[in-house]
Formats: structure tokens, C-alpha cells, sequence
């Protein structure tokens, strides 16, 4: 049989079908749908693909544009059908990205392209286009933006947290601690930070610190809250989280909330007038004891708290709290020091004739700790009186035992009738028997007043030299170097004839004003320099502004609680001729 061969007609049918064929078998692969719309009709055409896309059964597509917006999330539905119409507008290719809603409540994610038709007198006559399923590829990236976004809040969370490390490390009071973390936690926790700390275990009133993120608004918001009288009692707010130790949490401040205050008609209006929208209260809570309280407050109508917020109080609260309880108990320290100090040192002075006399004791650091620094001033007869000025090489209680056994000592041997030399031998002793190793420095005057002025003899035992200035602004140093005690069975001390006329200013001091870390520290030409500016260079000026004097120009080189030794002045001026 012989074959025939296929028309020109026949071969491009074939090849037009072999074409369709293979797009079919692209799209199917590729899981493209497409769609054609014809704005004259108002039809709208979906192949199978399309509608699988879509939720629909095959075949059931009412082919209308309504039916296509319908199945559209309706958050997404607007920006959709605004690109659209741009593109019929401009006459360009468009692409959208949208939600769809299944009529089981799946929600897929349909990326669309399409390109705008045109008829032969250049009127749009519809749209052509296909769409792909992008659900998997939609939810990698959010997941991704929501990890990304986990990732920039945990580094918030971490930059505030830092926020209120800072505020807790500079803080030197509780009154710092109070009124800086409520300015540190505003705006970023709160447009109101109020913090609540009771004074000791049995108070009921606590003290309270407020911040405002508003600045121009922090005085209206203090006197209404000022208004609202402290009820220990009260079923709801702050009372109830310092009496339980457990957070309260209100997302949403509600008519109903502020009318269970209880509280009068007056005052419930000014809670409603504070305008608070959210407010979250978490305790303070330092060794199973609650010592106070955070709370936070949001106005913005916008804005409320979420749990995240409420955990990120308690951590803020956490560090509060320790912040409170070791100011508390550095407090408690401080005081327990500084009564120890004071007993150590002469309740008052003795008045001298024709002596003016100025001391000073300034403690290192936060004060913690009983120094080892003295000074004594007594009277050893009608006629003769002792000073003395010395240093324990140390602090703590050691070092108070010591300083209490060389006063008693000194005083013990004075009153007795020994000399100078006599006392400090004794000293040594009773320093080498009593704690090996230890030692102390001192220096050691009797003090004779003359109508001239003041007879003096200076012993010094290893101690800086007392430094006299005289009226006309000219320095000596008073005494000579001798041994410190506490260290060597025999020590070598010299007694010093000294005299002070009317003007004069004798300054001891203990080496805690230039012993200090470099660089800081001053050497003996400079200690020297700085006494006599305090004393003269001024102008003449009683013992009591001398002292002043000495501790700002101390405070100018290092503050006295970034020190690391103690600071003992004892001063004696004979009053200058009328």
C-alpha cells in the first residue's frame, strides 16, 4: 500500500498538537494553573489546575470574577485587586502574591502572574495569566521572619536588661536604685515605671519612686498618683502583690477593674484619669522575703502587655531586688563600721588654752570596714596635754582590737606619767605580743601652751611627719623619722623640741592622703604642697576650713570612696595676734 504524505496543513496541525501537548505536560509538571478574563463578558477561565489551586472541585468554578475574589483572605483582598487594577490601568504585566481560603478553612499562599490583553483598537479587552501554589515557599520565609524577629527581640530583651545592669551598677544609694531603674525601664517597658520598696521587714507603707516617659507629664502623673492614699488592704494592685509575693497581671485595665478598687467616687476618677490601659505588678523578692515591688503601665490604646512582657519584669524585678538587698545590707555594714570607728576615737575634745583644734576621719571605699587610723587628743595634767595621731597597718576587726590596745595604751602610760619614749616602747610591746606581724605607725606630741604660743616635743615612730605652716604661708616638718613599732624587738624614736607662735598651724595626718594607686598617688614635696595651699594659700583660716580645705583638694585628685585607705587629720592652730 503506498503511503501518502501529509499536507502542509496536516504538519503544522501535528505540530501545533505536539506544542500543546508538550505546554500541557509543562504546566501539569511545573503545577501551574492559568486562567484567562474577559472584561466584556465579565467570564472568567480556569483549567483544572487553577481550580485545584483554588479549592474547587473540577468543573464546579462559576467562572466569574466575584467567585475568584471570594476565596480570597480578605485581609489580602484589597492590596490583590489594587495591583490589578494598576496593571489594567497602565497596561503592564502585574505579579501577586495572596492568601487563599479553602472552603474547609485551609489557608494556602497563590503566587500570580499575569499580562494585560489588548484588542485590535488598542482597548483592554481582559487578561490572561497563571498562578502556583507557594505554601511551602511562604512559610520558610515566615518562619524565617519570625525567627529573625525572635533573634532581634531576644537582643532587645539582652540590651535592656544590660539598660538596667547599668543603672544598678552606677547606683551608690537605695534612692539611686529606686530612681534609676524606673528611668531606665521607660519607655521601653512602660510609659509608667513605679517602684514600691518597704523601708525595713515590718513596714506597711512602702517608700514609692515613680518615672515618666513623658517628662513635660511626670509632675501631673506624681500628684495623682500622690493623690491615691496607701491601703494595705486593698483587693487589687500593688498591696495585693506585696501581701501574696505573686505577680498581678492585667493586659487590659477595664471600667469593671478600676471599680473594684476600693476606693471613693473621687478617687476611682483619678485612676481613670491616669488613663492606664495595661499594667502588670511584680514583687521584689530577695531570701523568701518580699521587700517590694515593680509595676508597669501602658496608656498607649494601642499597646498591651503580653506574657513575654510580664516574664521580662520578673527578671527585671529579680536583679532589683538583689540590687536592694546588698544595698541593704553594705548599708547595715556601713553603720556597723562606722559605730565601731566612733568608739574607737574620743567622743569629744578637750579645750586647750590658746589652741584651736580640727579633726577628721574620712573611711575608704563605701566604708565598709573599721579602719585602722586614730587620732587622740587628752589631757595629761593642768599644764600638759598629749596628741597623737597613728595607723594600723590593716583593716577589719583585727585591725579595731589593735587600734583600741594602742589608745587605751597611750592614754594608760600617759596618765601615768611616762614620756614619750617611755609610751611608745610600751606599745611595741604590748603591739609584738599581742598579734606578731602587725605594726603601727604613730606620731606622739605633748603640747604645753605658753603665752608665746605652744611648746612642743614630737616623737614619731615611723609615722609622716607633722607638717607646721606657719602665719606667713611658709612649711616645716616637725620631728624626726623613727621606727615603726609592732615590727622589732628595739626601736629607735628621738624626741623634738618644737614651738608654735600665734598663727601657727600644726597639721598631722595619717598616709592615706597620698598613699594612694598611681595615678593618683602623691609623693611627700606634694603632700607637703597640698597642706600648706589648704592652710595658707587661701588666705589664714581657722583649723575647721583648713580641714575642708584639705578634703576637697583630696576629693579633687580621688574621690574619698574610689580610695583604698583611710584618712585621719588632727589639727592645732594657735590663734593668730589680734
Amino acid at each position: 500500500m503506498t503511503e501518502v504524505a501529509p499536507t502542509a496543513r496536516e504538519a503544522d496541525d501535528a505540530r501545533d498538537g505536539d506544542l500543546t501537548e508538550r505546554l500541557h505536560m509543562a504546566l501539569e509538571a511545573s503545577g501551574l494553573g492559568t486562567w484567562r478574563w474577559d472584561i466584556a463578558s465579565g467570564a472568567v477561565e480556569w483549567d483544572a489546575r487553577l481550580e485545584a489551586l483554588y479549592g474547587f472541585d473540577p468543573g464546579t468554578f462559576p467562572g466569574t470574577f466575584d467567585a475568584y475574589q471570594e476565596r480570597i483572605h480578605p485581609d489580602d483582598r484589597p492590596q490583590m485587586l489594587a495591583t490589578v487594577d494598576a496593571a489594567t490601568k497602565d497596561r503592564r504585566p502585574y505579579k501577586v502574591e495572596h492568601r487563599v481560603v479553602w472552603p474547609d478553612g485551609t489557608i494556602r499562599w497563590i503566587q500570580g502572574s499575569g499580562r494585560v490583553t489588548v484588542g485590535p483598537d488598542g482597548a483592554v479587552t481582559g487578561a490572561i495569566g497563571c498562578s502556583l501554589d507557594v505554601t511551602d515557599l511562604m512559610e520558610a520565609r515566615l518562619e524565617l521572619a519570625e525567627a529573625a524577629e525572635a533573634e532581634r527581640a531576644h537582643r532587645r530583651r539582652l540590651e535592656f536588661l544590660n539598660r538596667i545592669n547599668d543603672a544598678l551598677a552606677a547606683a551608690r544609694t537605695r534612692q539611686d536604685v529606686m530612681t534609676d531603674v524606673t528611668r531606665a525601664a521607660v519607655p521601653r517597658l512602660g510609659d509608667w515605671c513605679l517602684i514600691y520598696v518597704l523601708p525595713d521587714p515590718v513596714s506597711t507603707a512602702p517608700e514609692v519612686v515613680m518615672a515618666h516617659a513623658d517628662p513635660d507629664a511626670e509632675d501631673i502623673a506624681r500628684e495623682l498618683v500622690g493623690a491615691l492614699e496607701w491601703d494595705a488592704d486593698a483587693e487589687v494592685g500593688m498591696p495585693v502583690v506585696l501581701r501574696t509575693g505573686r505577680p498581678e497581671f492585667h493586659p487590659d485595665v477595664t471600667d469593671e477593674l478600676v471599680d473594684r478598687l476600693d476606693l471613693p467616687a473621687e478617687r476611682r476618677e483619678i485612676v481613670r484619669r491616669l488613663g492606664w490601659k495595661s499594667v502588670m505588678s511584680v514583687p521584689l523578692t530577695k531570701r523568701g522575703r518580699v521587700i517590694g515591688g515593680l509595676q508597669f503601665v501602658l496608656t498607649d490604646a494601642e499597646r498591651r502587655y503580653s506574657e513575654d512582657d510580664l516574664a521580662l519584669a520578673g527578671a527585671v524585678a529579680g536583679r532589683v531586688a538583689s540590687a536592694l538587698e546588698n544595698r541593704r545590707l553594705t548599708d547595715q555594714q556601713q553603720l556597723i563600721a562606722s559605730t565601731l570607728q566612733g568608739s574607737l576615737l574620743p567622743d569629744r575634745l578637750p579645750d586647750i588654752p590658746n589652741l584651736a583644734v580640727a579633726v577628721r576621719y574620712w573611711a575608704s571605699g563605701e566604708g565598709t570596714e573599721v579602719g585602722g587610723d586614730f587620732y587622740d587628743l587628752l589631757a595629761i595634767d593642768d599644764q600638759t596635754w598629749a596628741a597623737v595621731i597613728g595607723d594600723i597597718c590593716g583593716t577589719g576587726p583585727l585591725a579595731a582590737s589593735l587600734t583600741s590596745l594602742a589608745r587605751n595604751t597611750i592614754r594608760l602610760c600617759a596618765w601615768r606619767g611616762d614620756d614619750a619614749v617611755t609610751t611608745l616602747n610600751w606599745l611595741n610591746r604590748a603591739m609584738l605580743e599581742a598579734r606578731p606581724g602587725w605594726f603601727l605607725t604613730a606620731a606622739y606630741m605633748t603640747l604645753q601652751p605658753r603665752e608665746t604660743g605652744v611648746d612642743l616635743e614630737v616623737t614619731v615612730a615611723g609615722h609622716p611627719l607633722p607638717v607646721i605652716v606657719a602665719v606667713d604661708g611658709t612649711a616645716r616638718r616637725a620631728g624626726e623619722p623613727g621606727t615603726l613599732l609592732g615590727a622589732f624587738e628595739d626601736i629607735a624614736l628621738r624626741p623634738v623640741a618644737e614651738h608654735l607662735a600665734p598663727g601657727d598651724t600644726l597639721v598631722l595626718y595619717t598616709d592615706g592622703v597620698g598613699d594612694v594607686a598611681p595615678p593618683h598617688g602623691l609623693d611627700e614635696d606634694e603632700v607637703m604642697r597640698l597642706l600648706v595651699d589648704a592652710a595658707s594659700g587661701s588666705g589664714p583660716a581657722p583649723p575647721e576650713v583648713i580641714a575642708d580645705r584639705i578634703h576637697d583638694r583630696l576629693a579633687a585628685v580621688l574621690p574619698m570612696d574610689h580610695r583604698t585607705d583611710d584618712v585621719a587629720l588632727l589639727i592645732l592652730q594657735v590663734p593668730p595676734v589680734a
